[in-house]
């Protein structure tokens, strides 16, 4: 649970109870990891003298962040109906497209893309008013309020042609809602088969949430099964609300890897099975040399029986 104090001081200590660490006065708040992971509390919290508290528990906070998180994607949904290019998708896909909606800011003067550049996302302006410059020249002006929008770059969703002009902010804030191509593609699919389909064809998203519960490796990327046996541990590199990441080392072919260690009774107790499937699609589809790669069958069998 998470607290807010209202009324009079609250103090924290330590371990020990009387090494005492730092005092909470009215207005402040504790205990606020507690609304994401099942963790060990780190200090105890005694009150000084009589005191009042809000208190929030997760599963209230995990309601009250669906539930504003629904009411946005239905409101972005409007927003989607006035885009012509997006006519064909059915109401279903554009609920799908509304929750996958990025909220971006821009200040004054600032250029949200270069006329020449690749075209890869699309915008619908919100809040604000922008200049769109061609050549130089500054060739029409866009304004947006929350009840009227604005759209520009949707032919990114087509193809990565480059944009034939400049959008520059002209207020002092512009707000834009924004999906790339490449997440357009992962949801729905191409956009020119859509239009092939129009709104009357099946859906799009008919079989798409067994695909993404098993993403395709990117190419080059071919993993055999590995037994846990021939793991050696090495040490542990971290600990989360979950379970701890170790950092492990093949016995036979002296590869190292950071295996991550779910606890499945604060998961499902939690209701976190979907959110630890995704965390785990998301790495496996990662393909940068920046980015540790993931091993598709450590991690699968664990997850596996997550849903049932």
């Amino acid at each position: 649970m998470g607290y807010t104090d209202l009324d009079g001081p609250i103090w924290r200590t330590g371990p020990i109870l009387l090494c005492e660490v730092g005092s909470i006065s009215k207005g402040g708040s504790f205990g606020e990891l507690a609304l994401l992971y099942f963790a060990p509390r780190a200090a105890t919290i005694q009150a000084r003298e009589a005191s009042l508290v809000w208190v929030i528990d997760r599963k209230h906070f995990k309601d009250i962040l669906a539930e504003s998180s629904t009411a946005k994607a239905e409101e972005y949904v409007k927003y989607l109906d006035k885009v012509e290019l997006l006519q064909p998708l059915q109401e279903e896909e554009k609920a799908a497209l509304g929750r996958s909606l990025t909220e971006m800011t821009f200040t004054k003067s600032e250029v949200i893309f270069q006329q020449g550049e690749k075209g890869d996302a699309f915008y619908i302006l919100i809040e604000g008013q922008v200049s769109v410059i061609k050549d130089g020249r500054e060739v029409t002006r866009l304004r947006a309020t929350p009840e009227k929008a604005s759209f520009f770059g949707e032919r990114a969703l087509l193809n990565n042609e480059p944009r034939n002009a400049t959008l520059q902010v002209l207020s002092e804030t512009a707000k834009t809602l924004t999906v790339d191509r490449q997440s357009f593609d992962m949801i729905l699919g191409p956009l020119e088969e859509l239009q092939t389909r129009g709104r009357q064809g099946k859906s799009k998203l008919q079989g798409k949430s067994a695909a993404m519960a098993t993403p395709s490796l990117p190419r080059g990327r071919k993993f055999g099964l590995i037994p846990r046996k021939d793991l050696r541990r090495v040490g542990l590199l971290g600990c989360g609300g979950f379970g701890a990441v170790e950092l492990v080392e093949h016995t036979g072919l002296g590869d190292t890897y950071a295996l991550k260690a779910l606890s499945k009774g604060y998961v499902m107790k939690s209701g976190m099975q979907q959110n630890v499937l995704n965390e785990k699609n998301v790495q496996i589809m990662c393909d940068s040399p920046y980015l540790g790669h993931v091993r598709r069958d450590a991690a699968f069998f664990a997850c596996k029986d997550m849903k049932r």
